[in-house]
């Protein structure tokens, strides 16, 4: 078994500039577990722990979604919390632009996740980039400027998830290219 999701890949500048915000808020910010620039993404679907056999047909599956859509247009848009900032545990920088076809292929992924008998999200998907954690809710310092340049998303991407004490490392199982009829 792997723990695996499935995620839009941000590009690496957009990951470059969000690690100098997570810097900034770092330094403001003790009790936050940060999420290493590298490692940053818009989650799709968390997949949990599947088998290894799954990897292959999703990854067709992939291929197929991808083909069908184009390559989306989004900015990033200010820094929020979950369940809100008074009480927050996930800290996350929001996207604006094509959010609604988004949202439509992570319901697509959901849906067929489903097929493969994984619980489909109960949740309305929301777009963000979850660039911190806390374990226990507390006050935070969220004043920081991100800076809304637009960009391109252009893949998605199945991950595996290895977790360790230093934070999780995330490998390229597969990815799929949006308007294309394979990825790679």
């Amino acid at each position: 078994m792997i723990r695996t999701f499935i995620a839009f890949e941000l590009p690496d500048d957009i990951k470059s500039h969000l690690g100098e915000v997570i810097s900034c808020l770092k330094q403001k910010n003790r009790p936050v577990k940060w999420v290493h620039p590298e490692g940053l993404h818009v989650t799709a679907k968390f997949l949990g722990s599947i088998d290894e056999s799954l990897v292959e047909p999703l990854s067709r599956d992939m291929d197929e979604i991808a083909a069908l859509k184009k390559p989306l247009r989004v900015s990033l848009s200010g820094i929020g919390a979950f369940p809100d900032r008074r009480r927050p545990r996930v800290i996350w920088t929001g996207l604006k632009g094509d959010t609604d076809a988004m949202a439509q292929i992570a319901g697509e992924i959901d849906r067929m996740c489903a097929r493969y008998g994984m619980k489909p999200e109960t949740r309305p998907f929301r777009t963000h980039v979850t660039m911190g954690r806390l374990k226990m809710p507390s006050v935070v310092d969220l004043a920081q400027e991100v800076k809304a340049k637009e960009f391109s998303i252009n893949r998605i991407v199945l991950y595996k998830s290895e977790l360790s004490p230093s934070g999780a490392r995330y490998i390229v199982l597969h990815w799929s290219v949006l308007g294309q009829e394979k990825g790679e």
